[in-house]
């Protein structure tokens, strides 16, 4: 009798309060707890048609916990948190919330389904928020960034909103912020604009249910991280995983891991003891134990014969270049000899002609031999003289030096390019074997991986029947 007593009575004032607002807009309506308890208010119905529309609770005394079950609110301004500030608990059911503000002396504020967009927390000088759960999930929020006031916020609950990019920056101040859910948004990119994200206390990370392609960890400091929800995303790679030293759980299910990333992922919480708790059970991709992925050719993966045909042009180029040189050497051979044999044939030429001049005797017939001597000897001074063929045999003799030294100097060539030419067929034998074999392995694998598939298949067929 006296539960529903009071409830009437609350709901009187509601209602005497709302008809006092109509005829007043801006007046203040006052409400009154419904249900009577210790340490709680609870009022089963409030209304605020307008964001400047005022209310009280009234007969309040030292309750510290309020629910507002019911009713139809529009907003919750910092001139509403007035009428609130003995309440350390704040419980809002569905009542088309849009606007909510949030008083220094709340410790713990829910107000899931409804239609937040705007957090109001005003920030003057030397403002402290007590606040240290807050739960939002099934809102319209599309921004975190109202919240870095909330600097003793240990758990925040914001699944099943707008987020769509999260600057991890707002949460630098929370240090004993443990339990962050975020599952269910829009979100597709997660960053930080500090060198390092420090959050010494967070334990669990809920990222399912969104739309994630790549998650850099790196400069994250997560010394107490356990739990890490990734499951159904759009995720190829996540960098930074080996940093999580204490992770224990991992949901990597319903994403578009690329094979490589995935096992090098895998070979990390392998080695740190980290249990993947989920798998994929329709898979279409290759496996990797229970998680999906699909195989992208890396940039310096190509195909063994595609490299087999870049390694054929640059032997055709080669063999091209090494005729050229060939050729050029034969033909410079060539000459040399040429004009070597035309200069000692010159030399032996010249070396003739001056012993023959220098041993003719002169007549004995007079003065005509003696005219016709003389005649000899100008002449061979004026052709060749022995100083002349002195110098000539010097010269030919360095010359005859340098061709020695420029024949043992291709012969040296030619014996390297003959060692070079060997060497280089062993590159390509070992090339080519090398290549074989690769391809045997390839179909080895392919041969092994048509097998599991085909035992996977008759597993489930078994299973199914």
């Amino acid at each position: 009798m006296l539960l529903r007593y009071s409830t009437i009575i609350g709901l009187l004032v509601c209602y005497a309060g709302h008809a006092n607002g109509d005829s007043e807009r801006f007046s203040e309506v006052a409400y009154k707890c419904a249900i009577a308890a210790a340490k709680t208010c609870n009022v089963l119905f409030i209304k605020l048609e307008t964001p400047t529309q005022q209310f009280k609770l009234v007969d309040v005394g030292d309750k510290k916990v309020l629910n507002i079950k019911g009713g139809s609110i529009e907003a919750l301004r910092t001139t509403h948190c007035t009428a609130l500030v003995s309440f350390e608990k704040i419980t809002i059911g569905r009542v088309g919330l849009k606007e909510l503000c949030i008083a220094t002396s709340f410790v713990q504020v829910t107000a899931e389904h409804n239609r937040i967009r705007t957090l109001h927390v005003p920030t003057p000088e030397d403002t402290t928020y007590r606040l240290e759960v807050l739960r939002l999930n099934d809102n319209e929020l599309e921004s975190v960034e109202s919240m870095q006031p909330f600097e003793a916020l240990r758990e925040l609950y914001l699944e099943r909103n707008s987020l769509s990019t999260l600057d991890m920056t707002c949460f630098a101040g929370m240090s004993k912020l443990k339990k962050l859910y975020l599952a269910s948004n829009r979100l597709n990119t997660i960053a930080s604009t500090l060198t390092e994200l420090s959050l010494p206390a967070l334990s669990f990370v809920g990222l399912q249910n969104n739309t994630l392609i790549e998650l850099d960890l790196h400069t994250w400091s997560l010394p107490e991280l356990e739990q890490l929800q990734l499951s159904f995303n759009n995720l190829t790679k996540v960098r930074g995983l080996d940093s999580l030293e204490t992770l224990s759980e991992i949901s990597l299910a319903g994403n578009r891991w690329h094979c490589h990333e995935l096992e090098l992922m895998l070979e990390v919480l392998e080695r740190n003891g980290v249990t993947v708790n989920d798998g994929d059970t329709n898979c279409i991709a290759i496996r990797n134990g229970t998680i999906c992925c699909t195989h992208v050719e890396q940039p310096t993966e190509t195909t063994l014969l595609t490299e087999l045909e870049k390694f054929t042009l640059l032997d055709h180029r080669y063999n091209e270049s090494m005729a050229s040189f060939d050729k050029t050497v034969q033909d410079a051979v060539a000459q040399f000899k040429a004009k070597l044999k035309e200069l000692t044939e010159a030399a032996d030429k010249n070396k003739k002609e001056g012993m023959e001049i220098t041993t003719t005797t002169p007549s004995e017939s007079g003065d005509d031999g003696d005219g016709a001597a003389k005649e000899s000897t100008e002449k061979d001074e004026s052709v060749c003289s022995k100083e002349s063929i002195q110098q000539m045999e010097t010269r030919l003799s360095e010359l005859k030096e340098k061709i020695d030294k420029n024949s043992v100097m291709l012969k040296g060539l030619q014996n390297s390019q003959a060692q070079f030419s060997y060497m280089t067929v062993l590159a390509k034998h070992e090339f080519r074997t090398a290549v074989k074999r690769g391809e045997g392995k390839l179909r080895e694998l392919s041969s092994m991986l048509a097998m599991l598939r085909e035992h996977v298949e008759q597993k489930k067929q078994s299973e199914v029947k």
